[in-house]
């Protein structure tokens, strides 16, 4: 029963990538590259993500170097075929404040700010070398924070809070609202598991 459940989320997974690929082919690469900070080398789109670039060969849709999960491949994808048109003012925002979020918003909790508690929440201090060495760098929110670059036009702030007498440990991950122009909801949400992920294996 299991394995077959493992399939039936894989195929989930392929048919995503598939639906994604596909709209990526027939898109205007020049205009997704001015929208989305990202270049074009011949007919191939070099992505930055995170402090990594990844070379999508087109039209095959095929991306090296070939160490991304299935789930990166699809986030990418999203960045650069979603964009939508919402007004936006530019701010840093939590999750839940984000229009329609409320559905996703245990699933980011869990996936994101949840991991990054159990990580660094007994000495959150060490969240700064992490995001150091994955190209972040130290902002001003909460008692530490750190801003990361995931994408050219996508960047996130992970905030902690220490624990006190009152309150345990607490972390947050603020995006600039205009994310919802890049990114499907659910999508964001599975970043915040991503962004937990790299900076947990990144303090290893």
């Amino acid at each position: 029963m299991k394995q077959n459940e493992k399939k039936q989320g894989q195929n989930i997974y392929e048919a995503s990538f598939n639906k994604a690929a596909e709209i990526l082919r027939t898109s205007d690469l020049d205009q997704i590259c001015r929208i989305c900070g990202t270049s074009l080398k011949g007919s191939d789109i070099i992505v930055p993500f995170f402090n990594e670039e990844y070379t999508i060969q087109m039209p095959r849709v095929v991306f090296q170097p070939p160490t991304l999960s299935i789930y990166e491949h699809i986030l990418i994808l999203h960045y650069l075929t979603t964009l939508k048109d919402h007004s936006t003012k530019g701010e840093y925002v939590s999750f839940k404040n984000l229009p329609g979020a409320f559905f996703y918003n245990s699933t980011y909790r869990k996936r994101g700010p949840g991991q990054i508690v159990r990580k660094f929440g007994s000495n959150i201090q060490k969240i700064i070398e992490a995001a150091e060495k994955i190209g972040g760098r130290k902002t001003d929110y909460g008692d530490v924070s750190v801003k990361l670059n995931v994408f050219p036009e996508l960047e996130v702030v992970v905030v902690m809070y220490r624990e006190d007498d009152e309150f345990p440990p607490e972390a947050n991950i603020l995006y600039r609202d205009d994310i919802i122009n890049f990114l499907p909801l659910e999508d964001i949400a599975v970043l915040s598991g991503l962004i937990a992920s790299r900076l947990r294996q990144a303090s290893a």
